[in-house]
């Protein structure tokens, strides 16, 4: 059980983490956003459980939550929306179950990839009748487009024992009542996004349209293309492809257009950034929203 847990617990870590600032630090105090499968509102925020048989007797639920990831592209960070890991929670179960588990018991160790764990039982962040593993990983944190990186201890599971109140949970429990307004990944603008993104790095080669060499109003067309939508082929037609914003009302997804007249296009990504190919010299590439004279901002998509 022990080497199944270390490499369950590890690749749900680093699923989960990927480069952002760990959700595990938010907390729903409502305790069946934790035990019970499907989506919940609590603390005006959403969060997704989903459960499933750690062995034949243990019930372990994955909990996630809606909030912001930080991912590294082309050398730079990007900020966007989506199911971010918050923690395991292993359901009321026998403490002699975890005898030979470390994630029952009190104390240090060491993962076969080299992370280190520690477990902490019947303490006041715990409660009388479980335990509280974290994992030092190193996180980025940003704010107003800087970002860093340190090593921290996060916050991964929860193992909860039975107690002379808290009787065994062996099955999966029901299914949450659905609630409306549940936010989804994979908007057609973040779709464009991710598209633009993924050819970072790629050639700068005038009038090709990808799918390895784009100039910039042709990186334009690939990317929205994969949602389904034609683009007029040039930077200063695709201006009239869509409803002008201003630059303080940019979302990712939106097409931004530079000098006058306009020479020059890119994608926003969000967090005062873009993704565009620049020239022969840089190709596709991410660079701040501002590094040119920003000439128009336009909405071609709605979700």
């Amino acid at each position: 059980m022990l080497k199944r847990t270390i490499a369950a617990l590890a690749a749900t870590l680093l699923g989960g983490l990927v480069g952002i600032v760990p959700a595990g630090e938010a907390h729903a105090n409502a305790t069946n956003v934790y035990s019970q499968p499907g989506d919940h509102l609590v603390n005006g925020r959403y969060w997704k459980t989903s459960c499933e048989m750690y062995t034949t007797k243990i019930v372990r639920c994955t909990t996630k939550i809606w909030g912001e990831k930080i991912s590294k592209v082309g050398g730079s960070y990007v900020t966007s929306k989506g199911w971010v890991f918050n923690n395991l929670t292993y359901l009321p179960s026998a403490r002699s179950s975890w005898a030979s588990n470390p994630l029952g018991k009190t104390g240090s160790w060491t993962a076969k990839d080299g992370r280190k764990w520690r477990t902490e039982c019947d303490t006041a962040a715990t409660g009388k009748h479980g335990c509280r593993s974290y994992a030092l990983t190193t996180v980025v944190s940003g704010s107003n487009g800087r970002y860093s990186q340190s090593a921290k201890w996060v916050f991964n599971n929860m193992v909860n024992f039975t107690s002379s109140s808290t009787s065994a949970v062996t099955k999966i429990p029901a299914k949450a009542a659905a609630i409306s307004g549940v936010p989804q990944e994979g908007s057609k603008a973040e779709k464009v996004v991710a598209a633009a993104l993924s050819k970072v790095g790629s050639r700068y080669v005038h009038a090709q349209a990808g799918p390895n060499a784009f100039d910039c109003s042709g990186l334009t067309t690939y990317a929205y293309k994969q949602v389904g939508v034609t683009l007029p082929r040039t930077s200063g037609s695709q201006v009239s492809a869509g409803k002008r914003v201003s630059a303080s009302a940019l979302q990712p997804g939106d097409l931004v257009f530079y000098y006058s007249p306009i020479s020059h296009v890119g994608i926003y990504i969000g967090d005062g950034k873009i993704v565009d190919a620049a020239n022969p010299r840089a190709g596709v590439r991410v660079t701040t929203l501002n590094s040119m004279p920003l000439s128009a901002a336009v909405r071609v998509l709605n979700s």
